[in-house]
């Protein structure tokens, strides 16, 4: 392999690895379009400004422990990987 084929690859890979993570990018309106959260998560979230995926998981965890969403909300929390796309 030459020098311009290895460039041309690893150019191909960092490309296609950022629009990767772009496409796993979600806001949390595209997760209540999806119906991956429910309006009560969407609302919670915006109000607390939670845009990132860290701040997702913390506002999730702390509304949970303090019964502030129906179980329903918090049940599958162990699991979910749709709030943490992002």
């Amino acid at each position: 392999m030459t020098r311009l084929h290895l460039f041309s690859l690893c150019c191909s890979l960092a490309v296609l690895s950022l629009q990767g993570l772009h496409t796993f990018a979600q806001t949390n309106e595209r997760l209540l379009q999806e119906r991956l959260i429910s309006p009560a998560v969407y609302e919670l979230l915006n109000r607390r400004g939670a845009t990132t995926r860290e701040q997702r998981i913390e506002v999730m965890q702390e509304a949970c422990a303090a019964r502030q969403l129906p179980p329903s909300d918090c049940k599958p929390l162990r699991g979910r990987s749709r709030l943490y796309d992002d």
